[in-house]
């Protein structure tokens, strides 16, 4: 086998390696009680989860971390994210005791994929039955690697 043929394996190994077989994608979706995401898909919310609801949602988290994409539900809201790993942060600063807040952020590089005013209403994507995967983003180069990850391809996540 030449070295062009290898380096061209090579990079086929690397483009398949994030892929996930039919069977072990996860489309995890978090539903908060309270508060609204906006029309761009940004929110800031939180919830108060108890040991097992919150194992529940770190399980679902990780997998939707390995099929890139999650979705956030709120009362008046919806938006599907296309999701890559960027970095986590850990804290702790316990008081005299030794007793404190441990803190862990996950940090995702994120593309809002759909966004809906009404969580209710019919969602797109994997979870609508409808895909995102556009016929030209499987045949042409759109952003000048060749490579459509995490929908860049998507211009308005609100006219999917």
């Amino acid at each position: 086998m030449s070295d062009e043929d290898t380096d061209g394996a090579e990079e086929s190994e690397d483009a398949d390696d994030h892929a996930l077989p039919p069977e072990d994608l996860r489309y995890p979706e978090f539903v908060f009680e309270d508060g609204g995401i906006a029309d761009d898909g940004s929110f800031d919310l939180d919830a108060d989860l108890d040991r097992e609801e919150l194992r529940e949602w770190v399980e679902d988290l990780t997998g939707g971390l390995a099929s890139h994409d999650v979705a956030v539900e709120s009362p008046d809201g919806y938006v599907t994210l296309g999701v890559a790993p960027d970095g986590v942060r850990m804290s702790f600063d316990p008081d005299e005791s030794g007793v404190g807040d441990f803190e862990v952020t996950v940090e995702m590089r994120v593309k809002a994929m759909f966004v809906a005013d009404d969580p209710d209403g019919e969602k797109v994507g994997a979870r609508g039955g409808k895909g995102f995967v556009p016929v030209k983003a499987l045949t042409e180069d759109g952003d000048g690697d060749g490579e459509y990850r995490c929908y860049n391809w998507i211009d308005d996540p609100t006219d999917p």
